[in-house]
């Protein structure tokens, strides 16, 4: 045979390449073209029917229910940089009260340790937990460690809790996220998955953005319907809620372990049984009205609104290997894993069609490299047939009118829908520029899939104790707001000859009972005044000491400032001097709060600290002194404990100043401030 007939061949061979690749994608696109369907005609209907009879979701409403204590669950192998930022900004940002952290570390890891003693050593409510086993040993493996610690710390401290949440250790959660479970518990559920956003990264940054826009579609629109359909939610191991009664049922699947060793993917696996055991699972998707200074057409500042989902925000890996090599896994937790411990044999069409979407990917990604491939042989040879004359004419390919013209012209069209679903989800989230980026992304992103189904491939051919031994194959993180955490009051006490250790471990030993500031509880004892506290607390938190009087405050700047925001975090604003707007407070204030206000006042902020009396005395004077003291105090106590939302407080004090009721009547008229809550405002 002659070269010429190889290649004829070869050329044969290419066009049933393309009937193959054809059929598969054009069935993976009937697929998704039904969820695409499924999803409008819902929404058109629940339009014009559900929502016409009940209003929409009021988030006020999530201040009215009783704080059930609520426990969170993070995982951390070698997240040193990562895991303190996250924990402290949650701790300190949190639109909750009764919760607490538990944070699982390794023996072998003394760095991450050290990181997470610094947060515990700053918040009660932070736990540090230190598993059997030196790491990596399993993401499920250490979520063991940490609810079987949990468990032992229910006894010890007579608490029972309602809710388990699953994060990891990068992400940043809504402040309004463990209210939003509170109440979603009480309704009778038993997971609970919050979308995850990706944070928006550079236009460039095509590895990053391809998750934007895959989360954006698929916590947008999938999720729905796969809940609508079927009732199976997965949980995506971050923004998900466990009941009780789930937690109880998983111990008894597992003869006593929550999280089923062996898979990567234990969050995937838990809704499957969940769902399996009939109980009630759903994705809750919820937004949030908040208000943000922005420049109108005349370049002056105006208030506009806004919707922000609740939802666990993060960076996702931003180069090509990270990529893979996190996609490889979830590929091997469910498609592979999946399938041998999951299986296929359950009643009903829609069990089988779900579990059919999810594992399709070793399908649409074998297609997709033969597309690619395809379209590569295609277009090197028109480009030869282009640059010589000198060649040999074969039938056509795709003849006109042929089944493979009908074939890729239906694939042409469900390739539109897709760009136009994915367009349309991504604007959703990141607007315009995000949107018209998606379309590349798609390109990129099945490069991203074709390898992580090449690699995930592989570690399963070539392990030889089967899929379920796999090692903890996670990535690194990185995380968007540095924290810094100073040096415990008690060691500057210390330090300062103030008392010594046998009277400083008295002293801790009571603030675990009462979980009153340790500052405070020096002040009761005598061991120091007011002076000497907030000095010390200005070394701890770097932050220049200095007396305030009245005739220093800048009335302009207070007026233009939201006075909620300054009473919760006991800030004043003096004068400006030099270019410099002086904020002074009794402790330190996140980043978040200097920020907004600096977008506030257009004016640079420098921190100093002063005496919390002082606070307390001119907030009184200038910004409340139409309420008495004591309810200035519970104000004060409402808004630091987050025990209603900021924008409904104009309401309230309207009600009092109209009806002559007092502060906690008002507030109890406009259905806050529960029982359970009360003894808070007192403490």
């Amino acid at each position: 045979m002659e070269f010429i007939d190889f290649f004829g061949i070869y050329w044969l061979i290419i066009k049933y390449l393309i009937y193959f690749a054809a059929i598969i994608i054009l069935l993976s696109s009937l697929d998704d073209f039904f969820i695409d369907c499924y999803y409008w005609i819902r929404r058109v209907w629940r339009k014009i029917t559900v929502y016409k009879k009940h209003p929409p979701f009021n988030v006020n409403e999530l201040y009215k229910n009783e704080e059930k204590p609520i426990a969170i669950m993070v995982p951390a192998w070698q997240e040193t940089g990562v895991v303190a930022e996250m924990a402290a900004l949650a701790a300190s940002t949190f639109e909750y009260y009764n919760y607490h952290i538990f944070i699982g570390t390794y023996p072998n890891d003394p760095d991450t340790q050290a990181e997470v003693d610094q947060v515990v050593n700053h918040y009660h409510n932070v736990h540090k937990v230190v598993t059997r086993d030196p790491g990596p040993t399993s993401k499920s493996d250490c979520l063991n460690n940490v609810i079987e610690q949990i468990f032992a710390f229910e006894k010890t401290h007579n608490i029972e809790f309602e809710a388990f949440v699953l994060h990891d250790a990068e992400d940043v959660i809504h402040p309004l996220e463990l209210k939003l479970f509170n109440h979603l518990l009480g309704k009778g559920n038993d997971l609970i998955q919050v979308p995850v956003v990706p944070f928006e990264r550079k236009w460039y940054e095509f590895t990053a953005g391809h998750y934007e826009d895959e989360f954006a579609e698929t916590h947008g629109k999938d999720m729905l319907v796969r809940e609508s359909i079927l009732g199976f939610v997965p949980s995506a191991g971050v923004g998900t809620a466990l009941s009780r009664k789930a937690i109880k049922k998983l111990i008894e699947l597992h003869d006593g372990e929550v999280f089923i060793l062996g898979t990567l993917t234990e969050d995937y696996n838990l809704g499957f049984e969940l769902f399996r055991e009939n109980m009630k699972l759903i994705f809750a998707r919820v937004p949030v009205t908040i208000e943000y200074t922005a420049k109108n057409a005349f370049g002056k500042p105006v208030t506009r609104k806004k919707e922000v989902l609740v939802a666990v925000r993060e960076f996702f890996p931003s180069t090509f290997s990270t990529a893979v090599r996190q996609k490889s896994r979830w590929i091997i937790g469910i498609v592979f894993q999946g399938w041998k411990s999951i299986g296929w044999n359950y009643p009903g069409l829609a069990t089988k069609y779900i579990l059919f979407r999810d594992r399709k990917a070793i399908f649409t990604n074998l297609a997709n490299l033969l597309a690619y491939f395809l379209v590569l042989n295609v277009l090197i040879m028109m480009f030869y047939a282009k640059m010589t004359t000198d060649t040999w004419w074969y039938p056509e390919l795709v003849p006109p009118g042929s089944f493979l013209w009908i074939l890729l012209i239906l694939n042409a069209f469900f390739l539109l829908n897709r760009i136009v679903q994915r367009m349309y989800f991504t604007y959703l989230n990141f607007g315009v520029r995000g949107a018209l980026l998606s379309v590349p992304r798609i390109i990129w992103g099945n490069i991203i899939n074709i390898f992580a189904m090449w690699r995930a491939t592989v570690q399963v051919l070539n392990i030889k104790s089967g899929v379920n031994n796999l090692s903890w194959d996670k990535t690194t993180h990185d995380f968007p707001v540095n924290t810094t955490l100073s040096m415990r009051l008690g060691e500057l006490c210390l330090e300062h000859n103030l008392l010594d250790h046998t009277e400083l471990d008295k002293v801790l030993e009571e603030q675990k009972v009462t979980h009153k500031p340790l500052g405070m509880l020096l002040m009761e004892k005598g061991i120091l005044n007011e002076e000497d506290l907030t000095k010390l607390l200005s070394i701890q938190n770097d932050l220049e000491y200095i007396d305030v009087r009245a005739d220093e405050l800048d009335h302009s700047a207070i007026n233009k400032a939201d006075p909620y925001i300054l009473l919760e975090h006991d800030i004043l604003i003096l004068k400006k001097h030099n270019g410099i707007q002086p904020f002074v407070s009794s402790g330190q204030v996140v980043n978040v709060v200097v920020d907004k206000c600096e977008s506030v006042l257009k004016n640079n902020i420098e921190l100093f600290i002063t005496k919390s009396s002082t606070i307390e005395s001119l907030q009184h004077q200038t910004l409340f002194k139409d309420l008495s003291m004591d309810e200035f105090r519970q104000l004060k106590m409402i808004l630091k404990h987050k025990m209603l939302p900021k924008n409904i407080m104009p309401q309230i004090l309207s009600h009092r100043e109209q009806t002559g009721d007092d502060l906690i009547a008002s507030c109890q008229y406009f259905g806050f401030l529960p029982a359970g809550q009360l003894q808070r405002i007192y403490i």
